[in-house]
């Protein structure tokens, strides 16, 4: 009998790869409009970076959740956590200089 919130690894991949899926397409697409024309679509450089950590973030926690055994594994969820805390940083100052000064 398993735990209440407990996640076999093949759900827990075929969750992470639903949300690459989504979370990528949406980063992709937002990213050529922010690209064409940088001044108009201003506004979705925040909600890139958003994205972005979100999507590093949610990789961390199914290193951590995946493989709490293998240290490599582990080591790349740390990876993943401080590259995910960086683009968190990103859009904080990135949607205070836009948004607020905008």
């Amino acid at each position: 009998m398993s735990t209440k919130g407990s996640y076999s690894p093949r759900k827990l991949g075929t969750i992470i790869d639903m949300a690459h899926i989504i979370i990528g397409s949406l980063v992709m697409i937002m990213a050529c409009f922010a690209i064409l024309r940088p001044a108009r679509y201003m506004i979705l450089f925040p909600i890139i970076f958003f994205l972005a950590s979100v999507l590093s973030l949610f990789n961390s926690w199914f290193m951590f959740a995946t493989y709490q055994r293998n240290s490599r594994k582990k080591a790349a969820g740390i990876m993943y956590l401080v590259i995910g805390l960086v683009l968190f940083a990103l859009f904080v100052i990135s949607a205070i200089s836009i948004w607020l000064h905008g």
